[in-house]
């Protein structure tokens, strides 16, 4: 039986948005299903629509309520964990993380607020400006602004994991030059094999794996292919480069789930790991396979959450 650990999904915030339940829904990812990888971990993002942006830090209180409701709901199978140890035998872990520091405002202690609810990772930016910085689809060139820079200062106090999917090429050498920790890339893929600004550049995934960070494979067809239809091979292949490019103890999941439209051929959901672990391990063996879908994120989380 397979466990993973998985960097990133919208979940919470599409069951928030459209008034569904965590246990059992018809959209990527459930307990329920979860169920069948047992001992895993999922983090789970919150994003915030447009509307919600105006009142960007009640509006996230409110996804947070949410979803402690529904783990309390839960309690028999899921878990929200402060570190990897808390971890329970049999029982799923979720991991809380923000995409975008809209949710902050203008104010750093809302940084600690965040905190004491149990969220370990922040993404500064997601693609568009905001008071910290620029999102990838902004200009390349634009780096942090002086309260992202007080920002990363902040959270690196607190040990919050910061995570760079989202920000442009100069914010994260930006950030690669002030960091203190290593980030993580939740939930992109290679640049070289599919140019979408929101995949690294071979001098990126360097960057991460010189700092001993993590980069997490993301599902979205349009960040692994330039075709108009993607499948496992796609996945197999930005593996195989980056795993040349830095090794293969930074790779591992950040799949997407319920934030893109559509999903890669053979994959329509969850359970759809199944496949794509089998295959991985039948193209780089069962020990690449493991490291890619739980120990690298594991042994990263016994140093940093």
């Amino acid at each position: 039986m397979y466990k993973f650990i998985d960097l990133h999904c919208d979940t919470i915030t599409r069951c928030f948005e459209e008034r569904k339940e965590l246990y059992e829904n018809d959209i990527n990812i459930d307990i329920k299903r979860l169920n069948s990888f047992k001992n895993s971990i999922q983090v789970f993002a919150i994003w915030l629509l447009d509307k919600y942006k105006k009142d960007a830090f009640n509006n996230t209180k409110l996804i947070l309520d949410f979803f402690d409701e529904e783990i309390e709901k839960n309690k028999n199978y899921i878990k929200k964990i402060q570190n990897i140890k808390s971890i329970e035998d049999g029982k799923l872990g979720a991991i809380l993380s923000l995409e975008g520091l809209e949710s902050i405002e203008d104010n750093l202690d809302n940084i600690d607020y965040f905190y004491s609810r149990g969220v370990k990772i922040m993404g500064l930016c997601w693609n568009y400006e905001n008071l910290l910085g620029y999102g990838a689809l902004e200009d390349r060139k634009l780096g942090l602004k002086p309260f992202g820079k007080e920002a990363i200062k902040k959270m690196q106090e607190k040990n919050i994991i910061i995570d760079v999917s989202h920000l442009n090429e100069a914010g994260f050498w930006d950030l690669y030059n002030i960091a203190k920790a290593p980030f993580i890339a939740s939930h992109s893929n290679s640049y070289t094999i599919c140019n979408s600004v929101r995949n690294l550049k071979d001098e990126q995934l360097k960057a991460i794996r010189d700092i001993r960070g993590l980069i997490g494979i993301n599902l979205y067809p349009n960040f692994l292919t330039n075709n108009k239809v993607a499948c496992i091979d796609d996945i197999l292949r930005h593996i195989d480069y980056m795993g040349r490019i830095v090794g293969e103890d930074i790779l591992c999941l950040g799949s997407d789930f319920d934030g893109i439209d559509k999903m890669p051929e053979e994959i329509s959901d969850i359970c759809g790991y199944n496949t794509l672990f089998y295959r991985i391990e039948k193209a780089f063996g069962k020990q690449v396979m493991e490291k890619i879908v739980y120990k690298n994120a594991q042994i990263f989380f016994k140093k940093y959450l």
